[in-house]
């Protein structure tokens, strides 16, 4: 076969494939068309992606000025991946309420990586429901009682802090701190670890592993699985292999895999905290033979599982925390006359209990705190992109039968912000969540 033969076999190859992708993909990009849903018009490869971050806008301005253009419910494309959005509270209800048991499932995972698999956000089905019926006792509030003394201990360490600033002249960069005292609290409630996160910023390797791991937290294999899923497989096992999780998610599981193993030989190394409460809820739940094969299967939690979730928990909750306490800061600095009410509630409720550190109790007393924060997290959403769900079969959703699998997003900033439900909405109003 000569040279040219070859060649022109493979640019023939190379062709049919092209011809046979663009088909399939145009396939795929047809979904919002057949069912009548309004959708931004997508490009071959990236889809809407191309827009959402490339245009140099916030991606809840681009999603909001979809929803002007193309009303409450709209779809979207990321690569091949279409994501339909729903503004609309009573098709929103149906999904997260009346027929939960239909989307009780996040959207399967671009790229199968490790730990994020076995966690609630990963997993599915009846597998989900199993482990969420373990996770949930774990928080309650006899649970958290528990754990107000950790939490107390790295406040006192904040206020310090802050009163060695103020006595000094110097300015408080109130983020940096409350991103010190919410890993401070998780480490120590949830991972069994302690840290000095507060302390020795610039210093502690947990602070730092977790700073490295959200600056690079848009991994580009997920990108190049949502553009061509067929490298997904591949992305995968790269992704695991070469642990682009980071070195934080290394130091995580190592270290539980230590403490976990150490508890489960010494009873007297126990405490309170989320990893020993999972432990326990995975222990005391089911009593069988562990050499039985179906003990094995149904088991509650396994290892994997725990520090999983524990990770998870850890991730979740550290940006989203500190977020929350410092845009709240920011609100008290800039309104004093709402900081003052909020002081005297404290004040009134320290001096009824005879105590200098807030109980469990004591919070639940704090109804003003309550509005405030609530307010907060209306003006200030830490999450705007993560409430999706999917559907687990073909649904009729108002006047559309939604298919199977299909992403759903609850655009959670722009309900915040809509004057329909909540009248001169960029105003922090606390009184507007006053129990009816």
């Amino acid at each position: 076969m000569g040279v040219i033969t070859l060649v022109l076999i493979l640019l023939a190859a190379v062709l049919a494939y092209t011809v046979i992708w663009v088909h399939h993909r145009r396939q795929q990009h047809a979904v919002f068309s057949r069912i009548g849903i309004p959708y931004v018009p997508p490009h071959l490869i990236y889809g809407s992606n191309h827009i959402l971050r490339g245009s140099g806008k916030m991606t809840i301005d681009v999603i909001g000025q979809w929803l002007q253009q193309y009303g409450k419910i709209f779809g979207y494309y990321i690569g091949w991946k279409p994501t339909l959005v729903v503004a609309d509270l009573d098709l929103i209800k149906t999904v997260l309420i009346k027929d939960f048991h239909n989307f009780s499932n996040r959207p399967k995972l671009v790229i199968n990586a490790q730990p994020v698999v076995n966690t609630l956000v990963g997993l599915r089905d009846q597998r989900w429901k199993d482990v969420r019926s373990v996770l949930a006792p774990t928080f309650s509030m006899v649970k958290m009682k528990h754990m107000a003394g950790i939490m107390n201990e790295k406040i006192n360490v904040l206020m310090k802090i802050i009163e060695e600033k103020s006595s000094n002249g110097e300015n408080v960069e109130m983020y940096s701190i409350f991103q010190g005292l919410t890993l401070d609290v998780i480490s120590e409630c949830a991972l069994a670890m302690k840290t000095q996160c507060q302390q020795k910023q610039n210093k502690d390797e947990m602070f730092k592993a977790v700073r490295e791991f959200l600056k690079n937290a848009i991994n580009p294999a997920i990108l190049l699985a949502l553009y061509f899923p067929y490298f997904a497989s591949l992305m995968s096992f790269f992704s695991n292999r070469l642990a682009l999780s980071g070195r934080m998610t290394r130091m995580i599981i190592d270290h539980l895999k230590g403490v976990i193993a150490v508890r489960r030989q010494d009873i007297d190394t126990r405490s309170v905290d989320v990893l020993q409460l999972m432990l326990e809820a995975a222990e005391s739940r089911y009593q069988g033979n562990e050499d039985d094969k179906v003990w094995i299967k149904h088991k509650l939690l396994t290892d994997e599982e725990i520090i999983a979730n524990a990770w998870v928990f850890m991730l979740g909750g550290f940006e989203t925390t500190a977020n929350s306490l410092t845009y709240t800061a920011y609100l008290l600095a800039t309104h004093p006359e709402v900081q003052q009410r909020l002081y005297e509630e404290v004040c009134n409720v320290t001096k009824e209990s005879g105590k200098v550190t807030l109980t469990y109790e004591d919070v639940q007393q704090l109804k003003y705190l309550d509005q405030v924060f609530s307010e907060s997290l209306r003006l200030y959403p830490p999450v705007v992109t993560f409430i999706m769900r999917e559907s687990a079969d073909d649904f009729k959703l108002g006047d559309y039968l939604i298919p199977k699998d299909l992403s759903i997003l609850v655009p959670i900033w722009q309900i915040h912000h809509d004057p329909q439900y909540w009248p001169d909405p960029h105003t922090f109003d606390p009184e507007r969540n006053v129990s009816k």
